[in-house]
């Protein structure tokens, strides 16, 4: 995140230094953007993906390397980057050209931050999308200018397709009525970052406290009498990810939601959150944290194994008491284990309510945003089921397979009573 202090460019002085957390996010963006154009051209008679992409907290653009002198992109270069090798990807072995049609909006409020980017980006391989208008430059605030950006994206007609990388330092610079715009109003998807330990001041009861909240459009989803209990149970933290949580996807307008702490060595503790509307894109991100999580320190959260419920309901979710959020969740082994155990413990339940069956896709639409697996382990779960005989698959030829590997949308899960022998 870019600390004002600590995050400095002027033109003709010393770069900063990145952080080896934010090397991590780095890679995830870069990766994520790859895969999105990699998902969305896999129809090969595909010739051209329209996208805009926005960084909204856009800084200088290079920084010194982390435990090295190399000079390394930041964001706005590693956008461009990404893009650039995701459309050569494309394009390897074949005669007639795919291509994605990128427009960006690069955003800094700071001037000499602004500016230095600027003098990189005319100073580098990237000069010509600055010429042709590809690239717009902003010397403001992500708040001030998202308005003009998504009305700019709504005129491309069939271009709305967008993505957000909103790294704020803080918490209080994205408001998220912006969000719920820009989410139900294009096909956009938000990377966003929000400061966990910066908040926990204002999490009170103390109606002065909630102000900041109230501003950026948090405050009337969290339930502050359950915040104050906990903290009294010494559940501090935990309730206050239980809360957020839910206050951030009520708000957003997103349909999935992944939410991971990232703990520095030094420094704040902050949430690196993915806002869209498709569980396509959110099992997309959500295979990339399990990737990064396990050669990254940091990652992690206190939500649940299996499921769990935002805004806490015990009555729905078996196994999550009053007062118990369990052992924090770190994309481990054993964890992935824990994940996929208490999936099949859950899943066939789900599955037993609905009497007619259910869509697989209906399935993951419920459960995506309410577990930290993957599809990967959403189906091994189902796997485990369809072993014990719990429940079943049929396509919608009738067929009844016995692997869950396979598994499509539009298949359905239905529960099967197992017979009792005596």
């Amino acid at each position: 995140m870019k600390n004002n202090d600590k995050y400095a460019w002027q033109i003709g002085s010393d770069i900063p230094s990145l952080d080896e957390h934010s090397e991590t996010k780095h890679m995830i963006i870069a990766d994520y953007l790859k895969r999105y154009v990699e998902v969305y051209m896999s129809n090969a008679n595909i010739e051209r993906l329209p996208l805009t992409i926005i960084d909204g907290f856009a800084g200088g653009g290079r920084y010194r390397g982390f435990d090295t002198t190399d000079v390394v992109d930041g964001s706005p270069f590693l956008i461009l980057r990404s893009l650039r090798e995701a459309e050569a990807q494309l394009n390897f072995n074949r005669k007639k050209p795919r291509f994605v049609d990128a427009e960006y909006h690069f955003i800094e409020k700071l001037k000499p931050h602004h500016d230095f980017l600027q003098h990189e980006l005319q100073h580098s391989e990237y000069k010509h999308l600055l010429d042709n208008k590809k690239i717009t430059l902003y010397h403001n605030t992500f708040a001030d200018v998202a308005q003009t950006i998504i009305t700019t994206m709504q005129n491309r007609r069939r271009a709305m397709r967008g993505i957000f990388i909103l790294d704020q330092y803080a918490y209080k610079d994205v408001p998220f009525p912006i969000i719920r715009q820009l989410l139900t109003t294009t096909y956009s998807e938000v990377i966003l970052t929000f400061n966990f330990d910066s908040l926990q001041g204002f999490l009170s009861e103390d109606s002065t406290n909630r102000k900041a909240l109230e501003k950026i459009g948090l405050a009337q989803h969290i339930d502050w009498q359950r915040l104050q209990m906990f903290k009294e149970a010494n559940k501090w933290q935990e309730a206050i990810q239980e809360q957020l949580a839910h206050a951030i996807y009520q708000a957003s307008g997103a349909k999935h939601m992944t939410l991971f702490f990232v703990k520095p060595l030094n420094g704040w503790t902050y949430w690196l959150v993915h806002l869209t509307r498709l569980y396509r894109a959110r099992d997309v991100m959500m295979d990339l944290h399990w990737r990064y999580a396990n050669t990254s320190k940091g990652f992690e959260h206190f939500l649940g194994d299996g499921l769990f419920r935002l805004g806490f309901q015990a009555t729905t979710i078996p196994g999550q008491h009053a007062i118990d959020f369990g052992q924090k969740f770190d994309f481990g082994s054993e964890a992935r284990l824990r994940c996929i155990n208490r999936l099949a413990e859950a899943v066939p339940k789900l599955i037993f309510d609905s009497k007619e069956g259910m869509l697989f896709q209906d399935l993951v639409d419920r459960i995506g945003s309410l577990t930290p697996a993957s599809g990967q382990e959403i189906k091994s779960a189902i796997q485990l089921s369809l072993d014990l005989r719990e429940i079943k698959i049929i396509t919608p030829e009738g067929k009844q397979p016995g692997t869950a590997r396979q598994l499509k949308m539009a298949d359905t899960l239905k529960y099967s009573q197992k017979p009792l022998f005596l």
